[in-house]
């Protein structure tokens, strides 16, 4: 099965072509399976990231087509083509440089608006949230995103992710709507929360087709469209249009 796959060194991209030996006849490799296998026989330096091996960590996260697809679970093709992820700046071969998203909420996260001590059940929708694994899938298309790259994370001057990118994306967006939803959170905090999103350009989502969850949550519902409901006119446009 002939797979391509991009690799960068020294800031140069290119394209190998890899031909898997299924293991088994009839086998349908994941796409960790054809990485583990090239670098284990044609491209031993080849540099890509897992964790879990489960669906449970989102580190394997690559793109297959154009597409982010989680590495330990999503199946290849003969033809296909794996990538670094595009929404991210890339540091060598299959890894892109994470850090810059979580980085973005320090500081917004109002721990000193949390009483651990409250005794209440947290509603579903908070459980609902509770599912992400921090894949970052939900990265590709965001127009909030693409503000921090001039829309091509791959070619812009990459903004400083060691401080943490100045907008933000449906990830950091369903951290601070999980805040909101906390029992134990203070209404200061689940104002603080809000407030926060709208500086990390929640206005972006007026008008936008929606995001996309790698395990399915329901970004677009459950998330952007409550923030905008809840920020009302303090978001320019029609904030029904993305709910």
């Amino acid at each position: 099965m002939k797979i391509d796959i991009v690799t960068t060194r020294n800031g140069v991209r290119e394209t190998v072509a890899y031909d898997y030996r299924p293991r088994q006849e009839g086998e349908r490799p994941m796409i960790l399976d054809v990485l583990l296998q090239a670098q284990a026989t044609a491209l031993p330096d080849l540099a890509f990231r897992y964790g879990c091996r489960a669906r449970n960590c989102g580190v394997c996260t690559v793109d297959v087509n154009g597409r982010p697809r989680i590495a330990c679970r999503a199946r290849v093709r003969a033809g296909d083509r794996i990538e670094p992820m595009a929404t991210l700046p890339v540091l060598a071969d299959l890894v892109v440089r994470r850090d810059g998203i979580a980085r973005q909420l320090q500081g917004r996260t109002t721990p000193d608006h949390r009483d651990p001590d409250v005794n209440a059940e947290a509603p579903e929708a908070y459980h609902d949230l509770t599912a992400c694994i921090e894949c970052y899938a939900c990265l590709d298309g965001c127009p909030m995103h693409a503000r921090n790259f001039g829309d091509d994370a791959a070619d812009a001057a990459a903004p400083d992710a060691a401080t943490g990118y100045r907008w933000g994306n449906p990830f950091s967006l369903l951290k601070l709507q999980r805040l909101r939803l906390d029992p134990c959170v203070s209404e200061d905090g689940r104002q603080a929360a809000l407030d926060a999103a709208i500086d990390l350009g929640l206005d972006a989502c007026v008008g936008c087709k929606g995001c996309k969850c790698g395990v399915g949550i329901d970004l677009k519902g459950g998330v952007v469209g409550e923030l905008l409901a809840a920020a009302g006119d303090r978001v320019p446009g029609d904030g029904a249009s993305a709910s």
